[in-house]
């Protein structure tokens, strides 16, 4: 029983977060507290679950119940005797603050040093930890950092594309990542995951680039794998990536070291020789959990940073796709089965017909325009069909994303002032979690890139209507 809830530990924390906060969150509003300012004092103490907000939101009292706060900087110096829900730019959960129960946050930057009884799960562009966590670290994002006192009593899942880990980790460590740095401790065994290291060392030059990244991240690490003297890992170690360095983990491991790489193999091939690389094989029950947990980080990471790029290039055109899926959003699911049905219809026609339109011009031409009809021609039309599928498998569920961000910050938060950062950052967050529930996530995904898309038809009919206004 222990062994299956582990392979489905993705589906137990997406369904509990979802629980969180559709039910418990919606369930427990009527009598829950709704501090007027941004600071509980220390003297004060809340026996209800709190809702706050606010620009700079400082929890210095006790609160014995669960903690939702948002705001550009959250700061949590007291004691939550219950879950905390933290979410905003910067997130802090300083060395002398205490949660007795699971912290659940979203920021740009999450800095968490006290003690965290039940589990942490984060996601984020920069993580930093020294806190004592009683059960598990879950976190999804750029880079994660654990201090030299840190100590995560159970299990530590990431994926992130660079890890400094220093500190315990009692139990197992899984780990999907371009770059590790280990200085700290694993009790038992550790999975590491580094895949393509040359793929990752072409894209990570461009990253320090990116304002979303290096604006909380100090050092973009060179893909790899670093393990210090001082790194002891208490089991067995298995490590999947392009480059063999299983020579640098062999040192640190009590006990075997398995190098496997990163490209599946399949049953019919001939097994290895003593000495050759062990191909890619692994019982599929026992990888899914962790394949699904990758693929929420890549998810998150995907579109966070194609939402911070929107932002940050074409913010005004994007946030008018927002308002018109945010105002109308059953239209735009109407009009989003329109687009795709007829996109789809489209694509079985338009190709048939440009063949054909190319054989007479071919025919007309004798020749002589078959290269402009089917080079520049044929080039642009495929161009479009990569912009269609990119916008409305891709964009549409941004589009979403953000959208569930604004409405949660409005009507949950009652935030007056629009955060377009938090809107992006909890938003993506919720959606790849509901979007990795069975059955549940599929349908959210495709509500998704219905609205998203029949918001480009909204934008451009609201454009025509005021054309004809003037």
């Amino acid at each position: 029983m222990i062994d299956y809830m582990k392979k489905n530990k993705i589906w137990a924390i997406s369904l509990s977060l979802a629980a969180l906060l559709v039910l418990g969150v919606f369930g427990s509003v009527s009598a829950a507290e709704f501090p007027s300012g941004q600071t509980i004092p220390a003297s004060q103490t809340i026996d209800d679950d709190v809702f706050i907000s606010g620009e700079n939101v400082v929890i210095d009292g006790t609160i014995n119940g669960i903690l939702f706060a948002s705001g550009a900087t959250v700061t949590v110096n007291g004691t939550v005797n219950g879950d905390a829900v933290l979410m905003g730019e910067t997130v802090v959960v300083s060395k002398g603050a205490v949660i007795n129960g699971n912290l659940f946050t979203g920021a740009a930057e999450i800095i968490v040093d006290g003690t965290v009884t039940g589990s942490v799960f984060g996601g984020s562009s920069a993580m930093k930890t020294d806190a004592s966590i009683g059960r598990n670290l879950f976190y999804g994002g750029f880079s994660l950092t654990t201090g030299a006192d840190s100590k995560v009593t159970r299990d530590l899942y990431a994926g992130a594309y660079q890890a400094e880990l220093s500190g315990a980790v009692e139990r197992d460590l899984k780990l999907g990542a371009a770059a590790l740095t280990l200085n700290g401790t694993v009790g038992r065994d550790a999975v590491i995951d580094l895949g393509d290291v040359d793929e990752s060392t072409q894209s990570a030059e461009f990253m320090g680039y990116n304002p979303w990244i290096s604006r909380y991240v100090e050092k973009v690490q060179q893909p790899g794998l670093v393990i210090a003297d001082s790194a002891v890992i208490g089991g067995k170690v298995t490590l999947t990536s392009s480059v063999d360095e299983s020579s640098e983990l062999a040192s640190a491991a009590a006990s075997t070291v398995i190098y496997q790489t990163p490209v599946p193999y399949t049953d019919g091939q001939p097994q290895p020789m003593p000495g050759e690389v062990k191909p890619f094989q692994k019982d599929f029950t026992s990888r899914l959990a962790w394949s699904t947990a990758l693929n929420v980080v890549r998810s998150f990471i995907r579109l966070f940073v194609l939402g911070a790029l929107a932002l940050w290039l074409l913010q005004k055109p994007f946030k008018k796709l927002v308002a018109a899926a945010y105002k109308e959003p059953m239209k735009a699911m109407g009009w989003g089965f329109v687009i795709i049905a007829v996109g789809v219809l489209a694509m079985f026609i338009v190709p048939l017909a440009f063949v054909m339109v190319g054989v007479l011009v071919g025919f007309l031409s004798l020749g002589s325009l078959l290269f402009v009809w089917f080079g520049l021609i044929g080039t642009t039309l495929s161009l479009a069909v990569l912009l269609f599928f990119f916008a409305v498998f891709t964009v549409s569920k941004l589009i979403a994303a953000y959208m569930l961000g604004e409405w949660l910050m409005k009507v949950l938060f009652k935030q007056t002032e629009e955060k377009v950062w938090l809107n992006l950052l909890v938003g993506v967050f919720l959606f790849v979690l509901i979007r990795a529930i069975p059955i549940v996530g599929w349908l959210a995904g495709l509500a998704a890139t219905l609205i998203g898309t029949g918001a480009f038809w909204l934008v451009l009919v609201n454009r025509k209507a005021k054309v004809k206004a003037k």
